[in-house]
């Protein structure tokens, strides 16, 4: 199956945190299938589209791995990748933007 991969500096929570976030967002259906994996499910294009968003907690950070389900009949291979790294590239965005503002708003009430 197709995925994408990143290996991040934070905490599994603060990804997940994430990963909600944008599929709220976004107004993507999904729920947890286990602790720490995610099913997210949408029509693009005229097709369903299954994701499994999974954080896994790793000695220095949490790799988040964004996968198919099951093919998507209907969109090219090409594109079927460059969905995957749509999402995972947005969950990272959206993950340093909540610590920046975060950061940002500590500095401001000291």
């Amino acid at each position: 199956m197709e995925y994408v991969q990143r290996e991040l500096p934070y905490v599994r929570s603060f990804v997940l945190r994430s990963v909600y976030g944008v599929l709220r967002q976004e107004g993507i259906t999904f729920g947890e299938e286990e602790p720490g994996r995610v099913i997210a499910e949408w029509r693009e294009d005229g097709t369903d589209v299954s994701l499994s968003i999974t954080a896994e907690e790793k000695a220095f950070g949490t790799e988040l791995t964004v996968s198919l389900r099951r093919p998507c009949d209907g969109i090219p291979e090409q594109r079927a990748h460059r969905l995957l790294q749509e999402m995972l590239d947005r969950i990272v965005r959206h993950l340093e933007n909540i610590l920046m503002t975060e950061e940002s708003n500590d500095a401001k009430a000291k």
